[in-house]
């Protein structure tokens, strides 16, 4: 099919809602416009207020109509919920599809949360499609579905909602999904059309949330945890007893009386088994009597023993993970670890799950783990993280491109930094790039540069270091009266900031509002109405400054405390140490070759970070504000090397904390008393 520009112009002037159009969305429509026509992959940065929702999805739609699968990417279930909405404002003449992650539908065996793992082991499930031609549990005539080569059949009133949204998506011409789905059913939904498109709203995010599902994740204590409350719920009556009286004897569970109540659980049941059977023939009575013995006195006793193995051997490999020295890169040859009578553990679990109605099967989740530890390859890099053990892919690009399959690929977001840098890391092979203005006055936004603000790396006096910046930030806080957002690198940074400003309360515009490490979305989001609607200082770190919108005089200042460079782990020093060996290799001189490598990973991350806190103050047209950036790296070198690599478009000001304390004030008054 021949796609004509200036019929899609004729498309999008009537398709699109408002009266005026943006240039800055014109020019993005029509580069979107002639990507997709060309098969030519795209990384646009479009800043807030562009309005690149509707930019992208004008395209999406002219495309989709003319016969192109395509396929919506974003972060959160809110940002999906409003591309949906957009969509159906737009009514376009299309199958729009909508699939979320398994464990946000309610399964109809359990009753409770769906679990991917559990619908995986429930094969003779009648809610999902299947040969027969009618419902088993309705009598209902059930329709048919293609799936591939093969015809199955699902009823309209007992399929799950799950199952029900993949159907959809087989068919779907534009479907709408986060990165995770993404990355677990892309294949699958795949089997009768071919996605042609794809397109990733916060872009910049991909490739955390890919890491992410792509990790395999250790973690013995919740395996020991599921051990004991299975122990518990088939346990007899009488050993009930004896292990309800033990639990009032550790009123709380916590890092210092967990070992010993485990302990003491495990001795109780053991010692209650041992009176009555031998406790290795456990192991193999379920494996031959099966569901035969089921509810016989011989099942529990048999049960018992079986977990009671379990509990040894996933101990032993807890004290091997513990054995191990944190944050420090692990060798493959030190992962060896064995569990034996898996299936009878993920069959007692798949019983104990069913009966309780839970959402999970967290043991069968841990030995599904231990296996894929076998299959891991150079590219993952292994260490203990707290209680857990991580094997982390160092590189995802491989995992996308794989995922891409040939469709033409367009990221769009906010803080895209380095195109270049991303698009390696996002397996994106050459690409058009596009960079767009804000389309909001530069004048009503300034960005100050501390000069005698307090350097905030990692070394030295810490406690010391932020006494001062907590100084720096009560003088900026008192002088300006701004509805002020302050953000930190850490929750250590933060809370030693809230304790200073606690004890100053009096002298400061309205309440103090602190976000916690332990809130989840919906809590975080019930602070920020709250700051949004009585105005003070929110004190949050940057993992909540993501996303948030806080227009008008709700907030005029955001004060950055100290540059987020991340903290390094195994896998940050692996990814340095690939890149500059690969530089090294290239005949890159030594030290050039360790500065790319830092520019490319600890440099461009902190960028990224950056430039989102900067981009919370101006939403709208009518928003004006102040950034401080507090941090005195930033104005000694890091806001120089942001510039020159094209992280930051704006300009900023460097100034000393006393003349800032003159000057913020005048500024923000300019715009305070004609704020309409």
């Amino acid at each position: 099919m021949k796609y004509s520009l200036e019929d899609f112009r004729i498309f999008y002037r009537m398709k699109f809602p408002y009266e005026k159009i943006r240039p800055q969305q014109v020019k993005m429509m029509e580069k979107i416009f002639n990507s997709i026509k060309n098969k030519k992959n795209l990384i646009v940065e479009a800043p807030t207020g562009v309005g690149k929702t509707l930019s992208y999805l004008i395209p999406t739609i002219y495309f989709a109509e003319r016969g192109k699968r395509i396929i919506i990417l974003t972060e959160t279930i809110d940002q999906q919920e409003r591309i949906l909405e957009e969509l159906n404002a737009l009514k376009p003449n299309l199958k729009v599809s909508f699939i979320m992650g398994k464990n946000n539908f309610i399964c109809k065996v359990k009753g409770s949360k769906a679990d991917g793992i559990f619908c995986k082991l429930n094969k003779r499930c009648y809610h999902r499609p299947n040969r027969r031609t009618q419902c088993v549990l309705c009598g209902t005539a059930k329709k048919p579905v293609k799936i591939g080569e093969d015809i199955k059949y699902y009823c309209p009133f007992c399929i799950c909602d799950y199952q029900k949204s993949k159907i959809d998506c087989l068919e779907g011409d534009i479907l709408v999904m986060n990165n995770s789905v993404f990355y677990y059913i892309k294949e699958e939904i795949d089997v009768n059309r071919k996605t042609e498109v794809i397109i990733c709203d916060e872009a910049h995010k991909l490739e955390k949330s890919i890491r992410n599902s792509a990790t395999i994740k250790i973690d013995p204590e919740t395996a020991l945890y599921r051990l004991r409350e299975m122990a518990y719920y088939f346990a007899p009556a009488i050993l009930k007893k004896h292990l309800g009286r033990l639990r009032e004897r550790y009123p709380t569970l916590n890092d210092n009386t967990i070992e010993n109540y485990e302990k003491d659980f495990w001795n109780i049941v053991r010692n209650y088994v041992v009176k009555h059977a031998d406790i290795e023939e456990c192991k193999y009575i379920l494996d031959y009597y099966g569901e035969e013995i089921i509810g016989t006195s011989k099942w529990n006793i048999a049960v018992l023993g079986v977990l009671i193995d379990g509990y040894y051997q996933i101990r032993n490999i807890k004290n091997k993970i513990f054995s191990f020295e944190e944050k420090k890169e692990l060798k493959t040859e030190e992962l060896i670890f064995e569990v034996y009578n898996e299936n009878t553990f993920v069959y007692l679990e798949y019983i104990y799950v069913s009966q309780k109605k839970l959402s999970d099967m967290s043991l069968t989740e841990f030995l599904e783990e231990i296996r894929g530890l076998k299959s891991i390859d150079d590219n993952f890099v292994v260490y203990r993280s707290g209680k857990a053990l991580l094997c982390v892919p160092v590189f995802v690009s491989s995992y996308l491109k794989r995922l891409y399959d040939n469709a033409t690929v367009i990221h769009c977001s906010a803080t895209i930094g380095n195109p270049e840098i991303h698009g390696r890391k996002t397996g994106v092979e050459s690409f058009d790039t596009l960079i767009l203005d804000s389309p909001f006055s530069k004048d009503r936004r300034k960005i100050i540069a501390l000069t005698d603000g307090v350097n905030m790396k990692y070394e030295g006096n810490l406690d010391l270091k932020r006494k001062k910046a907590n100084e720096n930030i009560f003088k900026l806080l008192k002088s300006t009266k701004a509805n002020t957002l302050v953000l930190f690198r850490s929750f250590e940074d933060l809370e030693s900031a809230y304790n200073y400003l606690l004890e100053r309360t009096s002298e400061l515009k309205g309440k103090i509002f602190c976000y916690h490490s332990d809130m989840d979305g919906k809590d975080a989001k019930i602070l920020k109405e709250r700051f949004e609607k009585e105005g003070g200082v929110l004190l949050a770190t940057g993992r909540f400054a993501e996303g948030v919108d806080i227009p008008g005089e709700a907030l005029t200042m955001v004060i950055i405390d100290s540059l987020p460079f991340p903290v390094p782990t195994p896998l940050l020093n692996r990814e340095q140490k690939l890149i500059k060996d690969k530089l090294l290799r290239r005949g890159i001189d030594p030290r050039t070759a360790h500065w790319q490598s830092f520019l490319m990973t600890s440099f461009h991350i902190m960028s990224t970070r950056v430039i989102q806190m900067i981009g919370r103050l101006i939403r709208t047209e009518r928003d004006y504000g102040i950034v401080v950036i507090q941090d005195r790296r930033f104005y000694q070198w890091v806001g120089e090397v942001m510039r020159k690599r094209k992280y930051l478009k704006d300009e900023y000001i460097s100034m000393s904390l006393r003349n800032a304390l003159e000057y913020i004030p005048k500024f923000l008054s300019k715009f305070r008393n004609g704020y309409k």
